[in-house]
């Protein structure tokens, strides 16, 4: 019995090239490395100034948001709860008739509604409703966002006079446009100053000023706010003429931090 023999012949220059994809991967990978960690060495040997600069823009608001609150006292919850709410029908329908407030549904919100025990009685309800008895408190708070300035002293007098007892908070704004407009200012005006910075003291040293390595962008908006007015401040404003309220100039204010490499 003859046996067969098979042979099976091999390509040298196909296991050659078979071999040489991986190794020029590799060696690929090791050159791209080696560049990367040299970038890197040279970064961090490279000496840095940091310095922050600061841009502030002033401007009149163009909206004010005021929230007022309608608080009612009384041993029966129900009693309090259907003051509160006649009170606050009364404070509403005179915010939004036209010949008043002249305020839209857009322009008025409920902020909070809450009920909760009086733990310590003034003389007031002492007197009304004796020492041992236990006093519910019944507050609602509405807000009022408006682009109507010029009229927050009349808004603040027909509010209070309809029953109102407490203007629990009062700021003035920018609306999300102008806050924009004016933050792009600021932050020109604080690029420039942190260059200025960076290149005095460089030329100080006597050294030269690089290009930039980084930069952090910080910023912080800050309008005025009027907190707790409370009920007799209201009640003898809402006897005079009309309220003086001022609003002031809000402030955008932008903070830029940058690096730059020293040459």
């Amino acid at each position: 019995m003859t046996g067969k023999r098979m042979r099976i012949a091999s390509n040298p220059d196909t296991m050659h090239s078979h071999t040489l994809v991986p190794c020029l991967v590799l060696i690929i990978l090791i050159t791209v490395m080696a560049s990367v960690s040299a970038e890197e060495r040279k970064t961090s040997d490279t000496p840095l100034i940091q310095v922050t600069g600061s841009g502030t823009i002033k401007a009149a608001p163009d909206r004010v948001q005021i929230e007022f609150t309608v608080v009612t006292k009384n041993p029966d919850i129900k009693a309090a709860q259907k003051e509160n709410a006649r009170k606050m029908d009364t404070v509403m329908s005179a915010l939004r008739d036209p010949s008043k407030g002249n305020l839209t549904g857009r322009e008025i919100g409920t902020t909070s509604y809450s009920i909760s025990e009086v733990y310590f009685l003034d003389d007031a309800l002492k007197a009304k409703y004796g020492e041992d008895v236990t006093i519910y408190q019944v507050s609602n708070t509405i807000s009022i966002e408006t682009e109507k300035i010029e009229r927050v002293g009349d808004i603040i007098d027909l509010a209070v006079a309809a029953g109102a007892n407490s203007v629990s908070s009062l700021q003035f704004t920018l609306s999300q446009e102008k806050t924009a407009e004016l933050r792009r200012e600021a932050l020109t005006i604080a690029v420039k100053k942190a260059q200025t910075d960076a290149g005095t003291v460089m030329a100080a040293m006597g050294k030269t000023l690089g290009d930039v390595h980084e930069v952090i962008v910080d910023e912080s908006y800050q309008p005025p706010v009027y907190y707790n007015q409370d009920s007799r401040y209201l009640q003898m404003s809402a006897g005079a003429s009309k309220t003086p309220i001022e609003p002031g100039a809000v402030e955008v204010t932008a903070r830029v931090t940058t690096g730059y490499m020293i040459l």
